[in-house]
């Protein structure tokens, strides 16, 4: 795929920005444009979102009312953070006169001429630090037709013999855990190709917005600068996975606010757990209204679902769920 091509494709959706007061939403066009587009495409009314794991961790869920984020180094294939850097490095590293863009944006924007070599030297230098320290919690797009039985390649890669997906409504989400220390991010399926175009578009948006962003403190720019590349290697994967549609929770030990923790043993590997809160109703706190975002729980593929099935529905009235039995199902995929 041609490069030039793709970033002519990009620079035919991109805006200019000139407001004098910035805020997140324009940092996050000008400097993740494909995400800031993702997001403006994507229709919130029409979209759920499906969380596979097993019964065992199902029903922890929901008894300790939270749900764990488990360090990115943790993560069934911690390579893809590696695949993310990987791009950037080659992106940055394959082209001199993208370099020498970049350190040219970087005086004028009073960062510093060697300011991305820095950071790529850092980043690349303590990159299994970047991974222990960031913790990811994953929820997939849940497509209508899935309804009540779930995907088939969820079941094999996160179910197990004794899978569960609870099926959540994002309308329901984003505000309630606004008080959060949590971003919440599409994840990207790219191409090498596809990364350049998309890191050279968003050289395009900071050289056209470049008077306003001078306006700025140069270390508020450069600490969004900084966190949202962060955040987009934390939220890209190889295209093979394309099918998981993923979207992932993400907390960064370094975020202003904390949430609670505890340390925990998960498959013989001592390890912190930092816990989304997921609140009962009458629970005042912030977090994730069970109640009103959880519109279904598929029991997965297994020889002991009506038993599993019996279990979830007894739990849920327990903690006051209304509609219990109608909200959990059981898959009718002859998982082998």
């Amino acid at each position: 795929m041609d490069t030039a091509k793709i970033t002519e494709s990009l620079r035919e959706d991109s805006r200019s920005y000139t407001a004098t007061a910035y805020g997140p939403e324009e940092y996050l066009k000008i400097f993740q444009p494909i995400y800031a587009r993702r997001l403006e495409d994507t229709k919130l009314e029409n979209m759920h979102f499906a969380y596979y794991t097993s019964a065992t961790t199902g029903i922890n869920i929901l008894k300790g009312r939270h749900l764990w984020m488990r360090a990115a180094a943790c993560m069934n294939d911690y390579r893809e953070i590696d695949y993310g850097i990987q791009l950037l490095n080659h992106t940055i590293y394959s082209a001199e006169g993208r370099r020498q863009r970049i350190q040219k944006i970087s005086q004028q924007l009073h960062w510093g001429s060697n300011m991305l070599e820095s950071l790529l030297s850092d980043l690349n230098r303590n990159e299994q630090q970047y991974i222990t320290h960031t913790y990811l919690a994953c929820v997939s797009e849940h497509a209508p037709e899935e309804k009540g039985r779930g995907r088939l390649s969820m079941w094999r890669a996160y179910g197990r013999k004794t899978g569960v997906a609870f099926v959540l409504n994002p309308n329901a989400i984003f505000r309630p855990l606004e008080p959060l220390p949590l971003l919440l991010s599409p994840v990207e399926y790219l191409t090498q190709e596809q990364f350049s175009a998309g890191f050279d578009w968003m050289l395009e948006n900071i050289e056209r917005n470049l008077a306003a962003l001078q306006q700025h403190k140069p270390m508020q720019v450069l600490n969004y600068f900084t966190d949202m590349l962060m955040t987009s290697l934390f939220s890209i994967k190889n295209p093979g996975f394309v099918e998981e549609r993923e979207w992932r929770f993400i907390y960064k030990e370094s975020s202003q606010g904390r949430l609670a923790y505890d340390i925990e043993v998960i498959d013989g590997i001592p390890q912190i757990i930092y816990k989304l809160p997921i609140c009962g109703p009458g629970d005042d706190y912030p977090g994730l209204p069970l109640q009103e975002a959880l519109e279904e729980i598929i029991i997965g593929p297994s020889q002991y679902a009506e038993v599993i099935r019996t279990a979830y529905v007894k739990l849920l009235e327990e903690i006051g769920i209304h509609n219990a039995a109608r909200l959990v199902s059981k898959s009718n995929i002859p998982l082998r």
